[in-house]
C-alpha cells in the first residue's frame, strides 16, 4: 500500500541506477583495457564527482524554473548522450567531459525523484518510503554490476545498454499521472558554521567521500589486476555493494544504543584490519573470503556517511537539519573527488595492492581524529543521540528523512477544491454555501476545503469558519489549525470572530491556533485577550493555562539541542508580560498560571509580576496604601507558590525580598510554618546576598529554632 502510488517512480529509480551501476563497473574496466595510465583513470572516474557537486547546489534551482517532469527527461537524454559518446571516443579528455555530464544528471535525476516522493509522501509514511527508495537504489546499483558479463568490455554493446536503461528510464515518469510539485529552495549551511557546531561530523563526512568513492571507483582496477574478470568481477564488485547495503541494518541498531563515537571507532578499526588482509587472500586464491571481506570494508565505509549526519544532526536544531544535510553532502563530494584519484596515484607508484594501503592510511588519520574528539568533549547519552537513517550520498536533500521538519501542505488538491476554489472568485457566498454542504455530506473532508477557499482574497473568513463549523461542529479545533495554517495572514481576522461569537466556548480554539503558529503564539493569544469580552475574563486564565501546559508538553518531546534553544523561560515571561498589560487586573492569578504550567519560569515570572505590582502601586496617591497593598499581595502570592509549587517557593521567596525588603520575616514565617519547604535553602540562597544580612539573621534564628525542635523530640 506504500509503494502503488509511487510505483512509476521506484521503476525509473532502478532504471537509472541500473544503468549508473553498469556504467560505473565498464569504464574503469574499458580504459584499463585501453592502456590508459592509472592516474588518468583514477582523475576521469573523479570528474564524475565534480559534476556531482554542481548538481547537488543546483538542482533545487532547476526543478523550481523547469519542472520536475523535464529536468528528468534531460537528465536521462543527457547522461545517454554522455555515455554513447563515451564508447564511440574513449579519450580520457572526452572520458573525462561526459563523466562531468553524467555526475551532474545523476544528482539533478536523485534531487528530482526525492523531492517528487517527499511531496507525495506524509510524515507518518516518508521514513518507511526513504527505506524504499534506499533498498531500491542500492539492489539497482547491485543488479547493475551483473551485465557486465553480458557482452565483452571492449565493444559498444555494453555503452548502448547502459544508455537504453537512462532512456527507459524517462518513460514512467512520462507516463504518471502525478503532477510535479512546487519546492522551495534550499540554501545550505556554512562551512565553517557546520564545522564549528560538529567537527566530528564534518570530517567523518569528508572522509566516507574518500574512502567509498575511492573503494567503488578503484576497485575494477585490483580486481582485474588480480586476475578477477567477467562474471567474477561482477560477483566481486556486487559484494562490495551488497555490504554497503546489508551493513546498515546492525549498523542502525548499535548507533541508537551506544556512544556513537565508539561505534564509529569500532568501525573505522574494523576497515583497517580487514584491509590489511585483502590483498593476501586474493594471493592465497581464497575467493569467498576476499568477497565477505570487501563486503564488510565497503559497507562500514559506506555506514560512515550516515553516521556522519546523525553525529552532526545531534548539534542543530531540527529546523537546520535540511540545510546541514545540504552541506553534508557538499562535503562528501569533496572528499569523493580527492578518493579516486589520491587512490590511483598510489596504485601507480606501488601497485594496484596498494589501494589498500591507501586505505589504511586514510582511515588511520581519521581514527586518530575521532580518538582526539572524544577526549577533547564528552559524549551525549545514547538516549538523547539522533537516530541513525538508513541514507546513501545520492545528490538529493532528503526532506524523507524523519529526522527534518515536516512541513504538512496546507491543502490537498481534490476536485471539490478546484471547483470551490474557481466560484470562489466569481461568487465568494456562493462557493461557502457549497463548501458548507460539501462539509454535511463529509464531515472529515471540511477543514480541508475551508483551508482551500481561506486563500482566496474575496473570502470573509470568520464567515467561513462559522458556516463550515455550522456543518461540522465537530471538527471546530481542527479546522481553526486547518485556516492557520492555509492563512497565516487572517488570522487576526479569525481571532477576532471566535472570540466575539463564540465568547464562552474559544479556549481550546484559540489554543489550538496558537500552537499551530510557534513564532506567533503569543500574539495570537495577546489578540484574543483583547478581543475578550469583560463578562468572559476569567477564560483568559483557563486559555492560559492550556497553552502554557501544551508548551511543558512540547518541550518534553523535544531534542535536547532544541529544547536548549526554545527559551522557555522567555517564551513565558513574554505571555506573562503581554497578557497582564492587556488585563492588569489579573496579574497575579496569571503570574501563578504561566508559574504553575511552566514551574521552571516562576522565578522570571516573580520578577516580572513584582515589577508590575511596584509600578501600579507607586501610581497611588498615598504612599502608605501602596506599602500596605505590595506587602499583603506578595504574602498572598508566596502562600500561592508554597502551596502550588513548593519546590520553587525558596528561590522566589529571595526574590521577593530582594524587590520588597520589609517583608523578611512574613517570607520566613511563611516558609518556615509549609511542611514541604526546607528553610535551609534559602539560607543558602541568599548567602552571597550582603545586602540580606537582616533576613539572614532570621532565617538562621529560624533555623536553629526547628534543630532544637528535631532535638527535643528525639
Amino acid at each position: 500500500m506504500t509503494i502503488r502510488p509511487f510505483l512509476l517512480l521506484l521503476i525509473s529509480c532502478f532504471l537509472l541506477m541500473t544503468g549508473y551501476g553498469l556504467i560505473n563497473i565498464l569504464l574503469p574496466v574499458r580504459m584499463l583495457n585501453d592502456g590508459v595510465s592509472l592516474d588518468s583513470i583514477g582523475l576521469v572516474l573523479s570528474m564524475l564527482s565534480v559534476g556531482f557537486l554542481v548538481g547537488a547546489i543546483y538542482s533545487r534551482r532547476l526543478l523550481q524554473r523547469v519542472g520536475h517532469i523535464r529536468i528528468f527527461a534531460m537528465c536521462g537524454s543527457l547522461t545517454s548522450v554522455a555515455i554513447l559518446l563515451s564508447g564511440l571516443y574513449p579519450d580520457p579528455l572526452i572520458l573525462g567531459c561526459m563523466r562531468i555530464i553524467t555526475g551532474f544528471c545523476m544528482a539533478c535525476a536523485n534531487a528530482t525523484l526525492d523531492s517528487w516522493l517527499s511531496y507525495s509522501a506524509t510524515e507518518k509514511n516518508r521514513g518507511r518510503i526513504l527505506s524504499i527508495n534506499q533498498m531500491v537504489l542500492m539492489s539497482a546499483l547491485f543488479s547493475g554490476q551483473f551485465l557486465l558479463s553480458v557482452a565483452p568490455v571492449d565493444g559498444m554493446t555494453l555503452f548502448v545498454i547502459s544508455g537504453i536503461l537512462f532512456s527507459l528510464a524517462i518513460t514512467p515518469i512520462v507516463i504518471s499521472k502525478q503532477q510535479g510539485p512546487q519546492i522551495e529552495d534550499s540554501q545550505a549551511m556554512s562551512l565553517m558554521t557546520i564545522l564549528k557546531l560538529s567537527p566530528l561530523g564534518v570530517v567523518s563526512c569528508f572522509y566516507c567521500g574518500i574512502l567509498y568513492a575511492g573503494l567503488l571507483n578503484m576497485l575494477p582496477i585490483f580486481a582485474s589486476d588480480n586476475g578477477i574478470k567477467d562474471l567474477d568481477l561482477s560477483i566481486f564488485m556486487g559484494a562490495a555493494i551488497s555490504g554497503a547495503i546489508i551493513l546498515q541494518f546492525p549498523i542502525a541498531y548499535l548507533s541508537d544504543h551506544f556512544d556513537r563515537r565508539k561505534i564509529m571507532l569500532a568501525m573505522v578499526s574494523t576497515i583497517i584490519l580487514f584491509s590489511l588482509f585483502i590483498p593476501l587472500l586474493i594471493t592465497l586464491g581464497l575467493f569467498n573470503l576476499s568477497l565477505f571481506s570487501i563486503a564488510v570494508i565497503t559497507g562500514m565505509a559506506a555506514c560512515l556517511y550516515p553516521m556522519s549526519m546523525s553525529e552532526t544532526f545531534d548539534k542543530v536544531l531540527k529546523k537546520q537539519i535540511l540545510t546541514a544535510m545540504s552541506s553534508l553532502l557538499v562535503i562528501y563530494a569533496l572528499g569523493s573527488i580527492l578518493g579516486p584519484y589520491a587512490a590511483s596515484v598510489v596504485m601507480k607508484l606501488f601497485g594496484s595492492n596498494a589501494l589498500f594501503i591507501f586505505i589504511i592510511i586514510t582511515a588511520s588519520t581519521l581514527l586518530t581524529f575521532i580518538i582526539i574528539r572524544m577526549k577533547q568533549r564528552s559524549a551525549l547519552p545514547f538516549e538523547e543521540q539522533e537516530n541513525f537513517i538508513m541514507q546513501t550520498p545520492s545528490g538529493a536533500v532528503s526532506e524523507l528523512d524523519p529526522r527534518t521538519d515536516y512541513a504538512e501542505p496546507a491543502f490537498e488538491q481534490s476536485a471539490e477544491v478546484e471547483v470551490a476554489v474557481s466560484l470562489a472568485t466569481q461568487n465568494p457566498a456562493a462557493a461557502v454555501n457549497m463548501v458548507k454542504a460539501l462539509a454535511l455530506r463529509d464531515p472529515n473532508n471540511a477543514a480541508n476545503l475551508a483551508a482551500a477557499l481561506s486563500t482566496i482574497e474575496q473570502i470573509n473568513i470568520g464567515q467561513l469558519y462559522g458556516a463550515i463549523t455550522t456543518a461540522a461542529p465537530e471538527m471546530a479545533v481542527h479546522i481553526a489549525q486547518a485556516l492557520t495554517n492555509a492563512s497565516p495572514e487572517k488570522v487576526e481576522e479569525l481571532v477576532d470572530w471566535i472570540t466575539t461569537t463564540y465568547p464562552d466556548q474559544f479556549t481550546n480554539i484559540i489554543v489550538a491556533i496558537a500552537n499551530s503558529m510557534p513564532d506567533n503564539g503569543i500574539r495570537v493569544m495577546e489578540l484574543a485577550a483583547e478581543h475578550m469580552s469583560a463578562d468572559h475574563s476569567g477564560g483568559l486564565l483557563e486559555m492560559t493555562e492550556q497553552y502554557m501546559t501544551d508548551l511543558s508538553g512540547s518541550l518534553d518531546e523535544m531534542r535536547p539541542v532544541d529544547r536548549s534553544a526554545a527559551a522557555s523561560e522567555q517564551t513565558a515571561a513574554e505571555l506573562y508580560s503581554r497578557l497582564s498589560h492587556v488585563s492588569p487586573e489579573y496579574s497575579a492569578e496569571l503570574a501563578l498560571t504561566v508559574s504553575e504550567a511552566l514551574p521552571e519560569s516562576s522565578n522570571v515570572i516573580a520578577e516580572a509580576y513584582l515589577h508590575n505590582l511596584i509600578e501600579s502601586e507607586n501610581d497611588q496617591d498615598c504612599a502608605a496604601d501602596a506599602v500596605e497593598n505590595i506587602e499583603h499581595a506578595v504574602n498572598d502570592y508566596l502562600s500561592q507558590v508554597v502551596e502550588n509549587i513548593p519546590e520553587y517557593a525558596v528561590d522566589i521567596a529571595s526574590t521577593i525580598v530582594d524587590y520588597v525588603p520589609d517583608v523578611a520575616s512574613e517570607m520566613v514565617e511563611l516558609l518556615q510554618d509549609s511542611d514541604s519547604v526546607d528553610v535551609h535553602d534559602l539560607t543558602v540562597s541568599i548567602d552571597d546576598k550582603p545586602e540580606q544580612n537582616v533576613l539572614k539573621e532570621q532565617l538562621l534564628d529560624a533555623v536553629q529554632t526547628q534543630t532544637d525542635k528535631f532535638s527535643n523530640e528525639q
